[in-house]
């Protein structure tokens, strides 16, 4: 199985949509989707995520679905130092490595910061919503702070027994693609909870760009037992190709994409 997340294109905040750039990005992608196999397609409510599926939506043989969970992780905190109300990531670097519950998978949660606010229920929200669509699939999670999923076994023991990671080639043991189109934060937060990384180390060390693609697959190397691990993040291939010059919004600077 993989499972593919889209950021919206280029963004117009203000009124919900994409911008110019972005829905020329929005068409790009749509070639490159177009001749994707995708079992399911899952949506956020945005407007500006719901733009950025439109040009390929009469082109793929799926219903999409929009999920609310899937908004923007946009949640409102208190800052501790200035006490001003902000988003939940975006930190200022000594900020960011003067918290070290930052870098914990569990502790992340019990920062000063983050105590406050909706965070810890917005988190779980994305959690549960992913983990029932992962089960509806038949990958059931180990546990909350456990990134195994158990499933009914696509290998046997002979197979699993035999060292197949050098190959170039190997087998597709689950073949089924699962798209999601959404937002930078809500990604990240469920990247963190498939890997067991605190979300708050990929918010703020990590960056993809409007309309880039990222895949995680899974990995079954004891039969029934399913890790998800990154093999393409944040790939804009067809904004490159297509002439269009990669978007800088999200990043506090100029993205380089070769």
């Amino acid at each position: 199985m993989h499972l593919i997340f889209i950021r919206h294109g280029d963004p117009d905040y203000k009124n919900n949509t994409l911008t110019e750039k972005g829905k020329r990005e929005a068409d790009l992608l749509a070639r490159r989707v177009e001749n994707w196999r995708i079992d399911d397609l899952y949506l956020s409510p945005y407007g500006r995520a719901q733009d950025t599926a439109k040009p390929f939506l009469s082109k793929v043989k799926v219903i999409p679905e929009t999920l609310p969970w899937l908004k923007e992780f946009d949640c409102r905190i208190t800052d501790p130092k200035t006490k001003q109300e902000r988003g939940c990531w975006d930190w200022l670097p000594m900020d960011f490595y003067g918290e070290k519950k930052f870098f914990d998978r569990e502790d992340w949660l019990k920062s000063k910061a983050m105590r406050g606010g909706m965070v810890e229920t917005r988190y779980d929200s994305v959690c549960k919503g992913l983990d029932e669509i992962l089960a509806s699939y038949d990958y059931s999670r180990h546990d909350p702070w456990t990134a195994v999923y158990n499933c009914l076994p696509h290998l046997t023991d002979e197979e699993a027994a035999v060292d197949t990671h050098l190959l170039a080639q190997q087998k597709n043991l689950d073949e089924r693609n699962i798209v999601f189109v959404c937002h930078l934060g809500v990604m990240f937060a469920m990247i963190s909870h498939l890997t067991g990384i605190s979300p708050v180390v990929l918010w703020q060390g990590f960056f993809v760009a409007p309309t880039s693609v990222t895949v995680l697959g899974a990995e079954e190397r004891v039969p029934g037992q399913v890790v998800f691990r990154m093999q393409q993040m944040g790939d804009v291939r067809h904004l490159i190709e297509g002439g269009e010059p990669v978007s800088d919004s999200g990043f506090f600077g100029h993205n380089l994409s070769l």
